[in-house]
């Protein structure tokens, strides 16, 4: 029996020891009894059914009353070794907006046979509504369950529940089978989601034979971590015996909301997951599973869609013969070999590891993505004799690298890491207008796994070299009679700004700018606009100098408002919440700056100018000033707003809006002008 159940092809079994979640768990709270939380289903209070919005959430279109899932093991001749998962929903429709969580739809593996497909069973549901005073459930009709395979190889199970409103309580639950042949690991539990969830809770029972590793992620604790025990029946007696039941649960916690500077929701929702480590039946086998980073190191170099590319670059000697012959200097090699794979091959917008096609026929077609382009750059810059290595990453869509959890399946980037004199530049071609040296803002995720040709691999920091930079002049004269302000008006695009200028508009004809530029500044009348710098060096600003005229309709005779930051101000604060549990991730440095220069006529003066600000951020973190002083006829603004550090913990939060919130109320002051006494 034990080699039949070894036999299914288990690709990892795991447990996870009581000691793993002693560690990551330490903030938990165990609940007391008058806490917990344990409803009957079907059984719903009035009280559920009254409630007209969610205390702890007003503008929360539904909630959680009650997610459950529970996982348990089992084994049957059919489909060997099982994960049973149970879930039970029970949600509270607030409004209107939230009828559509009545339509459920469940997917699922529907593999070719028994052994590789999961089933869907048990499924029960109700509406519940208040009538008369009284709770009233509305079952779920069987024969509106319906089963599809939209593609090869999945399988979606639908249902909707009937009679819902808004007011009503709708519940449900199914169990879902997976075999070990079809996943290894129960999937991830979320404690968040969309809405608030009143009371989310996590159940397993694990055989003692079966070892998982596991991680708590996010940000909010436990409330309950309970592990018990239990005696454990399979259903096959040389597999019974012990184990133990862990509980897990979370009250009160609020709806995720995608809230400005992070990465994706999936690195900040609170959840545990499962990762790999041993299967140990005794008597028959020990077997570890796990991985080490060493291991996920080798595998790739000894793959042949990725380390195996990298020994394939005969087709590359023409480039390298042409570069060589160019230059004899490593940084200048360096350079030539970025711009000659940047412009030779254009990215598909693809990311990965392997190359569909290959490297050759990527670089042969002159597109590919990702790891085509880069390990083309790499194999290039060896040939040249440079040291070059790949890193891979994950981009900041695809989630963080977690050091402590070592899978090759995190990783879905790669860029290229060279070494000269010792200094290290990272390099990544796939951005036709980056210089060398400048990472797109996908792969700025934090860290990355440096995998050398010889010696073990190690992560490295995956840092911006640029911020986004603006700097704005503006210089005018001011007919306060006539309410006219006419003058120039001067940008220079640097940094990730000067990149998305170019990525934008450098192949698109220069009127597609122009009316970019008039309209997000329609009160403008412009003139002579031109563009310097479009990609002739990208090491260099982006420059737009042109003319305009602006036109108040409002002005009197003797006074005069304007807001002397007329353009590129905050004019609003990225930051609205309140208060924030998560830390913030700017992905790149701040610097923009605006100088004005305004002149008046004589006869005419800056009544009560603004006091001169200057904000810092703590540690030196960011920087915003702000001056206006009149100089003889001239008004001179000057207002700068640099932001040093990407990462500001949750704690920094409120120093972090209170500073945004200083820099838009001081851009919104309006100056005004008055016709001094002596000249009337």
């Amino acid at each position: 029996m034990i080699q039949c159940f070894i036999g299914r092809t288990l690709p990892c079994v795991r447990r996870w020891y009581a000691q793993v979640f002693t560690l990551l768990l330490i903030s938990s709270l165990t609940a007391s009894a008058q806490e917990d939380f344990k409803p009957k289903f079907g059984n719903i209070d009035k009280a559920a059914l009254e409630m007209t919005a969610y205390p702890g959430d007003s503008t929360a279109e539904a909630v959680y009353l009650y997610d459950f899932g529970e996982v348990y093991f089992k084994y049957d001749t059919y489909r060997g070794f099982s994960m049973v998962m149970k879930c039970w929903a029970r949600i509270k429709i607030l409004k209107e907006s939230a009828l559509d969580r009545a339509s459920v739809s469940i997917p699922f593996v529907d593999g070719s046979n028994v052994e590789r497909r999961e089933t869907i069973e048990e499924i029960r549901g109700s509406t519940y509504n208040l009538e008369s005073g009284q709770v009233v459930g509305t079952p779920l009709d069987r024969k509106s369950i319906k089963r599809e395979r939209p593609a090869e190889g999945r399988g979606m199970v639908n249902f909707n529940l009937p009679n819902v409103k808004k007011g009503s309580v709708i519940e449900y639950t199914y169990e879902r089978t997976t075999p070990i042949n079809v996943s290894d690991r129960p999937d991830p539990w979320s404690f968040q989601g969309s809405i608030p969830m009143k009371w989310s809770e996590f159940r397993i029972t694990i055989p003692d034979y079966l070892v998982y590793n596991t991680h708590m992620s996010g940000y909010i604790p436990l409330d309950i971590s309970e592990q018990e025990r239990v005696p454990v029946n399979v259903g096959v007696t040389k597999l019974d015996g012990h184990g133990v039941a862990y509980r897990f649960a979370v009250k009160d916690s609020p709806a995720f909301v995608n809230e400005p500077y992070i990465t994706t929701p999936s690195d900040y929702i609170s959840k545990i997951s499962f990762e790999l480590s041993t299967i140990a039946v005794p008597g028959e086998m020990i077997k570890n599973y796990s991985q080490t980073w060493e291991n996920v190191d080798k595998s790739l170099n000894d793959m042949s869609w990725f380390g195996g590319e990298l020994r394939k670059s005969s087709h590359l000697k023409p480039a390298r013969q042409e570069i060589a012959a160019a230059s004899a200097d490593p940084l200048e090699r360096m350079n030539l070999a970025y711009a000659y794979i940047q412009q030779h091959m254009k990215w598909n917008g693809n990311n990965g590891l392997a190359s569909a096609d290959g490297v050759k026929k990527a670089f042969d077609n002159k597109q590919g993505n990702v790891s085509a382009i880069n390990l083309s750059l790499i194999s290039l810059l060896r040939e040249l004799d440079i040291e070059c290595n790949p890193v891979v990453l994950s981009t900041r869509s695809h989630g963080r690298v977690r050091e402590q959890i070592p899978l090759m399946e995190i990783f879905n980037y790669v860029i290229a890491s060279v070494e000269i004199n010792g200094k290290e530049y990272l390099l990544d071609a796939t951005q036709r207008y980056a210089r060398p040296g400048m990472l797109p803002e996908r792969a700025l995720n934090g860290l990355g796994r440096l995998l050398p040709r010889n010696g073990r691999g190690r992560f490295i920091e995956v840092k911006p070299q640029e911020s986004d930079s603006k700097l704005e002049i503006v210089t005018a004269s001011i007919d306060p009679d006539k309410g006219i302000l006419k003058g120039s008006y001067n940008i220079s695009y640097g940094g990730y700004e000067a990149l998305r200028w170019r990525e934008k508009y450098s192949t698109e004809p220069d009127d597609k700018y122009h009316v970019d530029l008039k309209s997000g500044l329609p009160e403008w009348k412009f003139e002579n606009i031109v563009v310097k710098n479009k990609v002739e060096s990208l090491a260099d600003a982006v420059g737009v100098n042109c003319d305009f005229v602006f036109e108040d309709q409002n002005a009197s005779e003797d006074l005069f408002y304007f807001n002397p930051v007329m353009t590129g101000g905050w004019k609003a604060n990225p930051l609205k919440s309140s208060d924030r549990i998560y830390p913030l991730d700017l992905t790149t440095g701040i610097s923009s700056s605006y100088i004005g220069n305004f002149s008046l006529p004589a006869g005419y003066v800056l009544v009560d100018p603004p006091k001169a600000e200057v904000i810092l951020l703590p540690e030196k973190a960011g920087r915003f000033s702000y001056q206006v002083r009149q100089v003889e006829n001239v008004i001179q603004v000057h207002s700068t707003l640099l932001v040093n550090r990407t990462n500001f913990s949750s704690e920094e939060y409120h120093d972090v809006k209170e500073f945004f919130e200083r820099a838009v109320k001081k851009h919104s002051e309006p100056l005004v002008i008055r016709k001094s006494t002596a000249s009337k």
